[in-house]
């Protein structure tokens, strides 16, 4: 029995399950097994929107109706294929003996290993940040996020806080400038909600060490969107980098402070930790793996690895590629591709030929900036194109009337984020 193990039920992994059992599903001498701490798959693309939504029951522990908008059941995903799937965090890799080892105790041995792990928050460092600033990463973070604004406004129209509620981002990446702009239109309905009448009820700062925001992006672009944030009143510091971070405050390497009631760290991923347990993988200093033009590890064949763990070089601009959610997709679809390949007795490889000239943003309400090679659309027709391309992934990995009510799901409980 040829097994096939992939840890990591993201964009890649699950990508590379679903292609690996259409190939190699008829063969009864291949085992596919798909291990991820969580039942669901999270669909990071609405976490902002989780964090951002207003006029939910925040005295409801789960927030399940909200947590469907962003969660897709594995057992959706995976219906009726013939691929295994265990629940459990991996504690060892032991990538010589070819086998993991997870939280139960249970070892999985595999004859080819997909790692698709996923990243997790990096504070680089910075003193404060762990304690005192909220992460956004996880469904969890985003309902935590929420909650707390709306613990904030309470106070205020107690007048047990003043205002406006000043709320500082740190780090103005894709990731800060959505929350951002969302932020700015869900704090002004949360303090009607709370009867607060006062016009700037939130004072939102994106504080970026880097010379600009968004620094991947054209410079005709980023006005666009400077423009739109400006627009929404956020307001935004480049040229500094966060020295401390304390309970009420971020200090500047400058020396400057900056007061406030809510920090949130946006700042920036680093590969899970465990691979630094592993001597053989070739590790950046974020730990990510370095990976050949067929996505395999340097040196072990057998061990592919997609997604924001990995280190891809890119021919073309000897550059690492980015992190982008339709790039660990492609990487599970060249993986799945490889791996059958080998298992199907072929010695000719396919290379990972990325193209990443194509991104989203949404900046706010139903306002969008789609990038797509040569052209940009905004407004609400990039909007609309968002909710495209997020209804054509859910058809790529769950049965047509599956994948219309989950997409319709998040379009209802949304809506009110304008």
């Amino acid at each position: 029995m040829t097994k096939i193990l992939i840890l990591g039920g993201g964009f890649g992994g699950v990508r590379a399950a679903l292609d690996l059992e259409k190939k190699l599903g008829d063969r009864g001498d291949v085992e596919i097994t798909l291990v991820d701490k969580n039942d669901s798959q999270t669909f990071f693309p609405s976490l902002y929107e989780v964090a951002s939504i207003y006029g939910i029951d925040h005295q409801h522990p789960f927030h399940t109706k909200l947590r469907g908008t962003v969660s897709i059941p594995f057992s959706d995903i995976f219906k009726n294929k013939k691929i295994n799937l265990i629940q459990a965090e991996i504690n060892h890799l032991d990538i010589q003996n070819k086998h993991v080892v997870t939280s139960n105790g249970a070892t999985l041995d595999f004859d080819y290993l997909v790692l698709a792990l996923g990243s997790v928050v990096s504070t680089f460092g910075v003193p404060g940040a762990d304690e005192y600033a909220f992460k956004f990463k996880t469904i969890e973070d985003g309902l935590m996020l929420n909650d707390k604004i709306e613990e904030l406004y309470i106070e205020a129209s107690e007048k047990k806080r003043p205002l406006p509620i000043n709320i500082l981002i740190g780090g103005a990446g894709f990731n800060g400038v959505e929350l951002a702009a969302e932020l700015s239109n869900c704090t002004v309905h949360i303090a009607c909600s709370h009867k607060i009448t006062q016009q700037n009820c939130s004072a939102i700062a994106l504080v970026e060490a880097g010379p600009a925001i968004l620094p991947m992006i054209s410079g005709k672009e980023r006005d666009l969107i400077q423009k739109r944030l400006e627009k929404l009143g956020i307001n935004l510091l480049v040229n500094s980098p966060i020295q401390e971070i304390g309970p009420d405050f971020i200090k500047l390497k400058n020396g400057n402070y900056l007061k406030g009631d809510l920090i949130i760290w946006s700042g920036g991923v680093k590969a899970l930790d465990i691979f630094r347990t592993v001597d053989s993988l070739e590790l950046d200093d974020r730990g990510r793996i370095f990976v050949n033009e067929f996505l395999q590890t340097k040196n072990y064949p057998n061990i592919f690895a997609v997604g924001d763990n990995i280190v891809f070089i890119d021919p073309k601009t000897q550059k690492p590629i980015p992190q982008m959610a339709f790039l660990a997709i492609e990487q599970g679809r060249v993986t799945a591709e490889n791996i059958a390949r080998i298992i199907n007795g072929s010695s000719e490889l396919k290379k990972h030929k990325p193209a990443y000239d194509v991104w989203i943003i949404p900046v706010g309400g139903k306002n969008a900036v789609v990038h797509l090679g040569k052209f940009t659309f905004s407004g609400f027709f990039g909007y609309l194109l968002r909710e495209f391309v997020d209804l054509r992934y859910f058809l790529t990995i769950l049965p047509f009337f599956k994948a219309l009510k989950i997409f319709f799901r998040g379009v209802t409980v949304f809506s009110k984020n304008d």
